[in-house]
């Protein structure tokens, strides 16, 4: 094997040193070699679905272990055929190889090594059509596929909670944290995912099979967990869609305190809320009170649902063939309007509040384990790993693609987004909280002379007139009053507090949407504007859907071959289950049930994922020979810190990470923000115990093909780590073990 192993990278120059018998009889030879390759093309592509029990490939060489885990009874003959046809190929590729000398490792770089025509084989002989089924289809351009990964990137929920752990967890020292984890594990786990999809060229599911048997339920959990994911997402683009319906009105309806029937004047207890939108979002979505409050799916919402699925099926008619073009709207669309948002809300009074942010660094934040642990939380979410699309879509890209080159690019990418968005949210944020408060103070001055005119307050405590400042005048008068007057108002009428205020953000959708949509209804030509805004949220959010949702439909299509024949009718069944699975998030307490998912539940596995992912590659197949591959097919040396990385860093980092999150859900009960319609404002709930119970059961439910195969192989005896076999047999006789080994299990 190692005559064979020093023969494989001979490069073509050594022809030139050859003799000319030499030469003439090398011809020959390739000659027949090329002709038997070709007449086995077929039979190795109808048995391309089987050929993950051979053994691991290692480059155009088959490489076998007495520890292979095959465990049929029974094996076909045409598997037998196939065995003899490799045979062939590798004995005129030893005769091939003998008839080169040895070169020294200086002339090495200079010449191609005879690899990259296997290589190139092997990939001609994927592309072919396989028992009536289309070929693997690959990106039409590189610009297709890397918009496709922005897309899936920018989630909007994800922009908004990294603004939420700015303001709250250290400003500037929460993003200099989040640069470190993003070097640390962001982008070598984020190169992991997309250098697995791009060498194995499968899908999500029988990858990790293939990798380690150890980690073949990997890609079942992704699988189930994008599947879950995408079903309650794509409810936020229903919200957006229900939205956008209003806003031609003559009046948007969060405008103003919607009226009750048989009344004249606006209902009391929206005059005392802190915002009208989050009553007409409660009278008109049937909002419950609580978690456990159930009712029929709110057939407004219904409708915009199956539109909001309707528009993913359209998108996905073609699949990779036409998404190229339509993710380039989805994502230059958005970014035009956070331009156009940027420089509107940069000119804006009342927003200098919000960007003082900008120039905050807190230092003692540095040494706070608990923002670190954001960080690196923040990092997994905002990257999509452990979700499957990254894999699935970089299984069909060109296997020579730079992979490590694209995964720092997304990085890039993704700060420059963070850095254009940051200022325009702090903005918003920072008007909203200023107008609050001025809302407040002006309420509270009205109630304080009503209450002076009853009577029951005595007349020093008259408050000035609010013209200029509300803010500024009427806090400037409170605090001026002795101690027991003072006291005696805030008895009456809440504190206006701006910084209070401020730091209500919240990263929950309803936040994003109760706020903002408020907070634009202020603005000059607000309908202009709140349009402008539904279309940015719409286009990020079905962007990321439907990324979701290519992933799950290609990893069926691999794993299933009968789901190629036909993709279109595969793409409306699966649409449709996950719109009849998405009603439970529409009912009246379907926000409360999408917080427990998306806040509480999806960490978990994603990260115990992403942990098996790494130690698959890392630990089980071999860092150093997963990057020896990538090296063999990306013409050059991959950052040899990938390894330690990999093999280190990460792990260590993901552990740490979960170990917190586990210790979060234990330390005190869970909570959830709810309406109290005797109030009118929102409190805070504890979720029922039955509801942790279902979080934990889905943990479960999702994790058990993993736990599975883990059993599986404990039970079997079969080795974590699958090592090539380093003996000095020639490809002759290991062909024959090979073929051996079949005649002894048939």
């Amino acid at each position: 094997m190692r005559s064979i192993k020093e023969g494989e990278n001979a490069p073509s120059l050594a022809k030139l040193r050859a003799s000319p018998s030499d030469m003439s009889q090398e011809s020959t030879l390739v000659k027949a070699s090329e002709s038997c390759m070709e007449k086995n093309v077929s039979m190795d592509t109808r048995l391309s679905d089987t050929d993950s029990n051979l053994g691991g490939w290692e480059g155009d060489l088959v490489t076998w272990s007495p520890s292979a885990w095959i465990t049929q009874a029974q094996v076909s003959e045409t598997r037998m055929e196939k065995a003899q046809a490799w045979e062939t190929l590798a004995l005129e590729a030893q005769a091939r190889v003998a008839l080169q000398p040895k070169l020294s490792i200086t002339e090495l770089p200079t010449v191609i090594p005879l690899k990259q025509e296997s290589l190139q084989l092997v990939k001609r002989m994927s592309n072919k059509s396989t028992e009536g089924f289309p070929a693997r289809l690959l990106w039409s351009s590189k610009v297709e596929y890397v918009l496709a990964l922005m897309g899936y990137m920018l989630m909007p929920s994800g922009l908004l909670r990294f603004v939420s752990y700015w303001v709250h967890k250290g400003s500037w020292s929460f993003f200099i944290a989040y640069i470190l984890m993003l070097l640390g594990i962001g982008i070598p786990l984020l190169f992991l995912e997309m250098a697995v999809g791009q060498r194995s060229q499968q899908g999500s599911v029988e990858l990790w099979k293939n990798l380690s048997p150890w980690f073949g339920g990997v890609g079942y959990s992704m699988v189930m967990v994008c599947f879950i994911s995408n079903t309650y997402l794509n409810v936020f683009n229903a919200w957006i869609l229900f939205y956008m319906s209003h806003i031609f009105h003559f009046v948007a309806p969060w405008e103003k305190c919607p009226l009750q029937k048989n009344s004249s004047d606006f209902d009391p207890e929206c005059e005392q809320a802190t915002s009208y939108t989050y009553f007409w979002y409660r009278q008109t979505l049937k909002a419950s009170d609580r978690f456990e409050d159930g009712g029929q799916p709110s057939f407004s919402l219904g409708m915009f649902l199956f539109l909001a699925w309707c528009l993913i099926c359209v998108f996905m008619v073609n699949g990779i063939k036409s998404i190229g073009k339509i993710i380039c709207v989805l994502m230059l669309v958005p970014y035009l309007i956070m331009f156009c948002f940027l420089i509107r809300t940069l000119s804006m009074g009342s927003t200098e509040y919000g960007l003082k942010y900008l120039l905050i660094l807190k230092v003692a934040s540095i040494f706070d384990l608990t923002m670190w642990c954001h960080a690196g939380i923040q990092i997994l979410f905002d990257i999509g790993l452990g979700f499957g699309p990254i894999v699935s879509l970089s299984s069909h890209m060109h296997d020579f693609n730079n992979c490590l080159a694209d995964a720092s690019f997304m990085a890039l990418f993704k700060i420059f987004t963070l850095l254009i968005t940051t200022p325009f949210i702090l903005s918003i944020l920072g008007f909203w909280a200023t107008i609050t408060t001025h809302h407040c103070c002006q309420r509270n001055t009205k109630k304080l002379i009503m209450l002076i005119a009853q009577g029951i307050l005595p007349p020093e405590v008259q408050p000035p007139d609010l013209q200029d400042n509300p803010t500024s005048i009427y806090n400037y008068w409170l605090y001026s009053l002795p101690p027991p007057l003072r006291n005696t108002v805030l008895s009456m009428v809440p504190e206006c507090n701006i910084q209070k205020q401020f730091l209500k953000i919240e990263d929950s959708p309803r936040f994003l949407f109760l706020i903002f949509t408020e907070v634009i209804s202020l603005l000059p030509g607000s309908a202009f504007w709140t349009m402008l805004f539904f279309l940015l949220l719409l286009g990020l959010g079905l962007g990321s859907n439907l990324m979701f949702m290519l992933g799950n439909i290609l990893t069926l299509q691999d794993t299933f071959p009968f789901c190629r024949r036909q993709p279109k009718m595969l793409t409306v069944c699966v649409s449709m289950v996950m719109f009849l699975a998405g009603l439970i998030f529409i009912q009246p307490s379907g926000i409360y049930y999408f917080s427990l998912l998306n806040e509480y539940w999806v960490v978990v596995p994603i990260i115990i994922i992403i942990i098996c992912e790494t130690l698959a590659v890392a630990w089980a197949y071999g860092a150093k020979r997963f990057l020896a591959d990538m090296m063999v097919l990306l013409g050059h040396p991959v950052f040899p810190g990938c390894d330690w990385l990999w093999r280190y860093v990460s792990p260590v980092v993901l552990l740490g990470l979960l170990m917190s999150i586990f210790a979060y859900l234990v330390q005190g009960p869970l909570v959830y923000m709810a309406w109290d319609s005797s109030t009118s404002k929102e409190v805070v709930r504890l979720f029922p115990v039955w509801s942790l119970i279902l979080i934990a059961g889905l943990s479960v439910l999702v994790l058990l093909p993993i736990l599975a195969y883990f059993a599986y192989c404990l039970t079997l005896g079969i080795p974590f780590r699958a090592t090539p076999s380093h003996n000095l047999l020639s490809t002759k006789e290991a062909s024959k073990d090979i073929l051996q080994g079949y005649k002894t299990e048939s």
